[in-house]
């Protein structure tokens, strides 16, 4: 008898990447192999987000299509799991009727029920009999990631912790991933110290809000640097209103530990902040950034900011534009407003026209990339340690990505390099030992 084949389509962040390579080790340690051709794949999983509307049009689109290998192959199992199949659940059944089971987040390790033909429906539930599986709502634990089928990189995502307390008004995390629940130290060290290090030299720590990590993050970034083999731990994302001393002295203090705060500032004008509910202002924000490049003067700040939020003027936005190139920002993510179902910015009035918010999204993009060539530039003629995650690339230990040309090099190996050019997303170096 041939093995059966899976293929597993990931939307969305690290979180939900780390969740597909979880759902992946337990479809293997069924006897399950990975397959990049649609039509020999015998399980399909679709494992979205709602963070953001264009992802959720992503995935529903993807989702569409597999109708047509439904209809080739009747014992074609389809699955739906993350955020998306929490925020819709029973709507994914009966809008695509051809699904055969929907997982929220953090109940991956029901896929054991899927491939072995038991349910976990509720008795009762009105939903088409061939339905195999529909489990959502929250989840009292963690996924086992023991058996976590890693992609090919020298970093491994590590969750430690889920959900999210904070219920920014324009956020649809707190409802598709739950209220926040910490991972104990010890699974967590556990976890790492199972890595084959020979693979992976550096870990990222995950969560909706690190630094609200119930057992502390500073502590927690102190016990994974004891770990042998592990040259560099990274953390994401972060709140700023809970990045404490603590958290930035354990960067400054401990060699393993990257010079890297990704800080999301959302927008930089306080009324916009306020409605929001981001908790912090402008002058909170602004001597964050100071205090970690006092304390870790290397190191590089990025962020995340939304051009468009219900009722944001034209100085409101310029406030933004303004704080960005004040502070320096290695790199913004920037976002256009995006309404999201049940969310409280979705019931907010001043909603802007289409075009003006498209316009600020181009005059903030265009910001960004200027600060970005600045800070990048800044670099050039200086050395420094890359951690090689391809014959010709590197990141730095401020997570900046490094070509160096026909040099070649191993993955996972650790060089210096001396960069000679820099552009505003990838610098060019050459590597000097």
């Amino acid at each position: 008898m041939s093995a059966k084949n899976y293929l597993i389509k990931t939307y969305g962040c690290q979180m939900n990447e780390n969740d597909s390579e979880i759902m992946a080790g337990i479809l293997e340690s069924k006897g399950y192999r990975q397959t990049d051709d649609i039509r020999s794949a015998d399980i399909i999983i679709t494992n979205t987000c709602s963070v953001r509307d264009g992802a959720e049009r992503k995935a529903k689109g993807f989702i569409a299509d597999l109708v047509h290998l439904k209809k080739k192959n009747k014992d074609l199992l389809i699955g739906i799991t993350g955020c998306m199949a929490e925020r819709m659940g029973e709507e994914i059944l009966k809008k695509y009727k051809f699904v055969d089971f929907v997982l929220g987040p953090n109940k991956e390790g029901e896929l054991e029920d899927v491939v072995e033909g038991r349910s976990c429906l509720p008795a009762g539930t009105a939903l088409p009999a061939r339905t195999t599986l529909l489990c959502t709502g929250d989840s009292p634990g963690f996924k086992d990631s023991a058996l976590a089928k890693r992609k090919d990189s020298v970093n491994a995502w590590v969750t430690i912790m889920e959900g999210c307390d904070n219920f920014c008004s324009y956020c649809i995390v707190p409802y598709v991933r739950g209220r926040e629940k910490s991972r104990p130290v010890v699974e967590v060290l556990k976890e790492i110290d199972s890595l084959d290090k020979d693979i992976f030299k550096e870990v990222t720590l995950l969560g909706q809000n690190v630094n609200s990590y119930e057992f502390g993050l500073a502590n927690l970034l102190k016990e994974v640097s004891k770990i042998d083999g592990i040259r560099r731990i990274k953390f994401m994302t972060s709140h700023p209103r809970d990045m404490s001393d603590d958290i930035i002295r354990a960067v400054a203090e401990n060699d393993k530990v990257c010079e890297f705060f990704h800080l999301p500032l959302q927008s930089g004008d306080d009324d916009v902040l306020k409605g929001m509910n981001r908790g912090y202002d402008r002058k909170y924000y602004a001597a964050l950034v100071k205090k970690i490049r006092a304390m870790v003067p290397v190191s590089a700040i990025t962020s995340d900011v939304i051009a468009g939020f219900p009722g944001e003027t034209e100085k409101n936005f310029e406030n933004t534009l303004d704080l960005i190139r004040e502070l320096e920002l290695d790199s913004v993510n920037t976002l256009a407003f995006d309404p999201r179902p049940g969310t409280a910015a979705e019931k907010l009035s001043g909603r802007l026209p289409r075009e003006v918010v498209s316009d600020r999204l181009q005059r903030l993009m265009r910001v960004v990339e200027e600060t970005a060539l600045k800070k990048n530039s800044a670099l050039t003629g200086s050395v420094q340690e890359l951690l090689v995650e391809s014959p010709v690339t590197g990141r730095t230990r401020t997570n900046k990505i490094v070509r160096f040309g026909p040099e070649k090099a191993k993955q996972g190996d650790v060089v210096r390099a001396r960069i000679t050019a820099a552009k505003s997303w990838v610098l060019q170096g050459e590597i000097i030992g």
